[in-house]
């Protein structure tokens, strides 16, 4: 089995002493080949630099991770000698932390409310090259205190990085990406904001993923 890799940050040809790199499985079942070729290797990367290695996990969608596969997965962890250097951070343990980050992005006015069914969401939203893009439909909304969910109001503009692996990766945020969940309807914080706050508060440097999931970078 081969799986392409990516490395988002910092380049590979200059680790340093303060180099911290990290796994973040979802607890949805045991660990698949692909994602333990992806912890080994950013255990190796992590080795290779000096660093340390992190690990989080990301247990936010609670209905999706059946009881004990978080332990399972440390479990398989350390079956393969593949050992975290920190305690492991639970993403459903920082409900306060993504909260503030929140309140934060609506202070500044970009963060807005969106009542739109899933129905209509996959009839109005175009393709994109990393999957559907959101329309805009509820873009002129303020951010309300309902149910609703909140989405963030992306600037216009290219985001860009240049992946050691991968290359230039080059995206048009308007068109290619679109505004993003930040909280769903249901409550459930968005994949982008909690992955954000998650890589601050362990600072980390460098993350090695799956070439699959590089429109999540």
């Amino acid at each position: 089995m081969q799986e392409q890799l990516d490395f988002v940050d910092d380049p590979m040809s200059s680790p340093g002493p303060e180099y911290r790199g990290r796994f973040a499985p979802t607890p949805s079942g045991p660990l698949h080949l692909g994602s333990l070729l992806t912890a080994l290797a950013s255990w190796l990367r992590a080795r290779q630099a000096g660093g340390r290695w992190l690990l989080r996990i990301d247990d936010l969608d609670r209905a999706r991770c059946p009881p004990g596969a978080s332990a399972l997965i440390l479990r398989q962890l350390e079956a393969h000698g593949l050992h975290w250097d920190e305690t492991p951070r639970l993403q459903s343990a920082q409900g306060a932390e993504y909260a503030t980050a929140l309140e934060r992005l609506q202070a500044q006015g970009r963060v807005y409310s969106c009542d739109c069914t899933r129905a209509r969401l996959a009839a109005e939203s175009r393709s994109g090259p990393d999957g559907p893009v959101y329309g805009g439909r509820c873009r002129a909304a303020q951010a309300g205190s309902g149910s609703a969910a909140l989405r963030w109001r992306i600037a216009s503009g290219s985001v860009e990085l240049q992946d050691p692996v991968q290359g230039r990766l080059w995206r048009d945020a308007d068109r290619e990406i679109g505004d993003f969940v930040l909280r769903r309807s249901d409550g459930v914080i968005g994949y982008q904001l909690a992955c954000v706050v998650d890589e601050q508060a362990q600072g980390i440097t460098e993350v090695v993923r799956g070439a699959d999931l590089i429109g999540s970078s």
